[in-house]
């Protein structure tokens, strides 16, 4: 290595100081929904998704979430199983299955929802309103950002 020194400083990077508070915020979150339910972060955030939307495909899933197939596929088929989610084929496009929540699904959601807003609260308490405000607008700029990059791109 040139001059003994790093070529890259990780704690003033701002992609890996990123990806380093995603997993913390994700691990500080999972702590509902893991020891009561027994739910890994992908089969959360399907549950979740499908909440918001009542009914969606497992390919909207994956645009939603930014999960990858296999990661949502496995969740999908886990929470199918377990009795959480149901599939139904589209009237729309036969050769779409739209995921529902069963009784005992949404029972789940409607538990864990206030639970992980108050987690959200508890996480954010460190700022100022003004400053929580900055960090969510800050935050979907550079998503709509990169979005748009990578379209421009394909």
């Amino acid at each position: 290595m040139p001059n003994d020194r790093p070529l890259l400083d990780l704690p003033q990077f701002f992609p890996y100081q990123f990806s380093i508070l995603a997993g913390q915020i994700s691990d500080y979150i999972a702590q509902i929904y893991k020891q009561k339910y027994g739910l890994s972060k992908f089969e959360w955030r399907v549950i979740a998704t499908i909440g918001q939307h009542r009914q969606i495909s497992a390919k909207d899933i994956c645009q939603f979430t930014q999960l990858d197939k296999m990661q949502a596929s496995r969740a999908i088929s886990k929470l199918t199983t377990s009795g959480l989610v149901a599939q139904q084929i589209s009237t729309r496009d036969r050769r779409t299955n739209l995921l529902q929540l069963t009784d005992s699904g949404g029972r789940i959601y409607v538990e864990i929802m206030p639970l992980v807003k108050q987690q959200e609260q508890q996480m954010l308490s460190g700022l100022s309103s003004t400053e929580r405000q900055q960090l969510i607008s800050l935050t979907l700029k550079l998503s709509a950002q990169l979005q748009q990059t990578a379209t421009e791109n394909v």
